[in-house]
């Protein structure tokens, strides 16, 4: 209890900011206040704090004892408890012992909080492509239980969030951000997982589940919630823009990767996206929040909350509603619970704009509509144990010794081991430790391309989070520094030629052609960073920022051995012009503070290479328009996506080498099993990805009224396969797999005749043929 009670001095917390009345037997956990039924606290005797009681039983009680001005004090915060970052805390429930409750913890690549003391920060992920580049499930879900543990023990430790002294962890996260990389452009590429629906909502399914659930199925850990619900992929104007799209590609592409993840994960809530679909705003449509996302999978408990300020975007950017108070009706009405940010759902009284009270009184929503909110946002409190005794529950017991543990790092490091993607490799890789080594380009010494958008915050210990006094990412190792001490028994120079990824002024160009003249190999980093490309800002052109480019083609004119190293997040470069000219390219994507597995990949130490979760598109890609969300080709425009691109990338969806070779064989029985067997035909033991994708024959495309994908991704498994050794890989055709989307929007299993695709991203595909008889509408998952 001292322990707790030192780190809370350290953290500089103080409990009377927002303490309830009531004595607590509970007094030993840091932040007992949060417990709402507690033996002694002022609602212990009440039915809503009942356990023998089902979950209905004690809602209905809860419910039926709230005043009217203590619902709205839920629905949004005030100007007490508001936060920064668009985290709401909302108002509580102080008479009945019910504390605010902080709504909105961002979890896409762990959990953003500052540092409790040094070495002893939540654990920052790889970025969420380098997650999807390994397709391994296993990975995906223990990447969302130890988030969630952290979460927890964050929670019970009353820790911050970022800077606000409000500003304190719970237990309602969000993440993943689930959108589809539609563009290499698009500013908030490097928080996606991929351009595939399927691999996005494998990926989106398995968080989730690790996440949620734990040892004790009583209780969630935490509540995952899926951002950004739907279509939002444009920075520019991303208020108030509008995407045009079609029936086909709203439920092939826009909606596909959220389907599974409602269904199969029980996900408890998601935010809402500022893009309006045709003229209709994501946070006021009801045909995606209530039609879709409740009510095709039965899930009227699903929590919508707005991403910031989208409820007043509605009067003051797109223009959908002529006020707040209609655009609050607007946005109740169709589907939403909670507004994060605008400030003007909770009652005056509290320091809010009052708006859904004046709804009400105006009758454009009604009390019961109200009440169905209410009962939602209550309900994820309940499933988290927060009315129950905490003493007996696991998840409360979980406190500074669950951050950033050595087996945390460890997974950390072996993901992204399994990550980084070798794109190509004449054999100049693996390095040779004690070679002479020049490590060039900005890339090597930049440390915040290192992290996707959304990463924490505060990676390293700061004693001043306000006005940090020092660089925020001081304890992360940058690429250059990696290298250097994996060279063992070498010499390596170190060049970035240039002082920022964004320089245009060629003053240290001259060093870096001196590090090339004096090495014997070159190892090339160049980066994407948050200035290029994040929340708030496209990237207008496909090549890399400022010189870069520039300084990399002189390089490479030199014709020494070089290695070129990509840093970027899911909006990755167009790089013909230096590829075609370099030994090797690798993609390390994001790696975070994983740049010594980046390091151990290139000498060597490790063969565990991911595969490509996006299609690596040409300098001529530029000319698409960035704003229009067709997915299939037409007269003057190319697709987008390995499903529907008619040209030719510089590396395909899928793509990726390994330092040994594989054979793949597979065969089918029944028409529906699959089995394959990969063979290691190298030296060296290694990983090997083997992935099923789906198309159909040429006369069954001619026949169809509406576009059908040139191939779809339907399943994978990943492999590690010793020299000499076969492993097999077992895969169950179902309809699922064989489904098309047609123009109406509905999944059909069409007869005739279909092809299954065996993959290793490279090298020769195994074509199985299969026969549909019947055509059938399928059930959206």
């Amino acid at each position: 209890v001292m322990l707790r009670l030192l780190l809370l001095l350290l953290l500089g917390l103080s409990h009377a900011q927002i303490q309830p009345p009531g004595p607590y037997e509970a007094a030993d956990l840091p932040n007992s206040y949060v417990w709402g039924c507690q033996p002694g606290n002022i609602s212990s005797a009440l039915p809503f704090c009942d356990t023998s009681l089902s979950l209905d039983a004690r809602l209905d009680n809860l419910l039926s004892l709230l005043t009217l001005e203590e619902k709205l004090g839920l629905v949004g915060g005030s100007n007490v408890t508001n936060v920064d970052d668009c985290g709401n805390t909302d108002n509580g429930i102080l008479r009945l012992g019910i504390p605010p409750f902080f709504n909105l913890e961002e979890i896409n690549t762990g959990v953003q909080t500052q540092c409790m003391y040094p070495d002893k920060c939540t654990t920052t992920f790889i970025g969420p492509t380098n997650f999807a580049a390994t397709f391994n499930r296993s990975l995906w879900t223990t990447k969302g239980a130890i988030t969630s543990d952290e979460q927890r023990a964050y929670s019970n430790l009353h820790g911050h969030r970022h800077t606000s002294p409000n500003a304190m962890t719970g237990l309602s996260g969000y993440g993943p951000n689930l959108n589809i990389i539609r563009d290499p452009r698009q500013g908030r590429a490097s928080e996606l997982p991929s351009e595939d629906p399927y691999l996005t909502s494998e990926y989106g399914t398995y968080y989730v589940r690790g996440c949620q659930e734990g040892s004790d199925p009583r209780y969630l850990k935490v509540t995952a919630g899926l951002k950004h619900y739907t279509a939002y992929s444009v920075e520019t104007n991303r208020m108030s823009f509008n995407a045009n799209i079609t029936d086909f590609d709203l439920w092939d592409t826009y909606i596909a990767q959220y389907l599974p993840v409602f269904a199969n994960a029980n996900v408890q809530s998601m935010m809402c996206s500022y893009t309006s679909i045709n003229g209709i705003p994501s946070c006021a449509n009801d045909l995606l929040l209530n039609k879709v996302a409740r009510g095709l999978f039965n899930r009227p408990d699903l929590l919508v909350v707005s991403d910031c300020t989208a409820v007043s975007n509605m009067a003051f950017q797109n223009h959908y509603a002529r006020n707040v108070t209609e655009a609050t009706a607007l946005a109740i009405n169709g589907g939403l619970d909670i507004d994060m940010g605008d400030n003007i759902f909770a009652p005056e009284s509290m320091g809010g704009l009052g708006q859904v009270g004046e709804a009400l009184k105006k009758g454009l929503i009604t009390l019961q509509r109200l009440d169905t909110t209410i009962r939602r946002i209550l309900q994820k409190r309940f499933l988290t144990g927060l009315f129950d005794p905490a003493v007996p529950q696991p998840y409360t017991q979980l406190f500074e010794e669950s951050v950033n543990k050595s087996s945390s790092r460890a997974f950390n490091f072996d993901a992204a081991l399994q990550s980084f993607i070798l794109l190509q490799n004449d054999g100049v890789l693996p390095l040779r430790a004690g070679s002479r080594i020049a490590v060039i380009g900005p890339g090597a010494v930049d440390k915040e391309a290192l992290f996707s958008n959304y990463a924490s915050r505060f990676p390293c210990f700061l004693h001043n989070y306000t006005n940090p006094e020092r660089d925020q990412r001081y304890c992360v190792s940058d690429i250059a520094s990696a290298i250097t001490a994996a060279n063992v028994g070498g010499v390596t120079l170190v060049a970035p030629g240039f002082a920022s990824l964004d320089d245009m002024n060629g003053s240290m160009v001259l060093d870096a052609f001196d590090a090339a003249h004096q090495s014997d190999i070159i190892v090339l980093c160049m980066s994407i960073g948050l200035s290029d490309a994040s929340e708030g800002l496209d990237r207008t052109m496909l090549r890399l920022p400022g010189n870069q480019e520039y300084l990399a083609r002189w390089i490479l004119r030199l014709k020494k051995p070089t290695v070129l190293v990509l840093v970027n997040g899911g909006g990755m470069p167009a790089i013909e012009m230096l590829s075609s000219r370099a030994n090797a390219v690798v993609e390390a994507m994001n790696p975070g503070f994983a740049t010594p597995a980046l390091a151990d990949a290139l000498f060597g130490k490790s063969n565990r290479w991911g595969k490509l979760p996006v299609s690596m598109m040409p300098s001529s890609f530029e000319s698409v328009d960035f704003f229009k969300y067709d997915m299939p080709a037409s007269k003057g425009y190319p697709g987008r996506g390995y499903r529907y691109y008619h040209g030719t990338p510089v590396y395909p969806f899928g793509h990726g080498l390994s330092y040994t070779t594989f054979n793949l064989s597979c065969s089918i029985a029944s028409n529906v099993n699959v089995s394959c067997t990969v063979t290691n035909t190298g030296k060296r033991t290694g990983d090997e990805v083997v992935m099923m994708f789906h198309n159909i024959s040429e006369a069954l495309r001619q026949s169809l009224p509406h576009p059908a994908p040139i191939k779809r991704l339907v399943n994978f498994e990943r492999v590690q396969v010793a020299p000499g050794q076969s492993v097999a890989v077992q895969f169950t055709v179902t309809e699922q797999n064989l489904r098309l989307t047609d123009e109406f929007g509905e999944y059909v299993l069409y007869a005739g005749n279909h092809n299954v695709i065996l993959s290793r991203g490279h090298g020769q595909d195994v074509v199985l043929p299969v026969s549909v008889k019947q055509s059938k509408i399928l059930p959206r998952v």
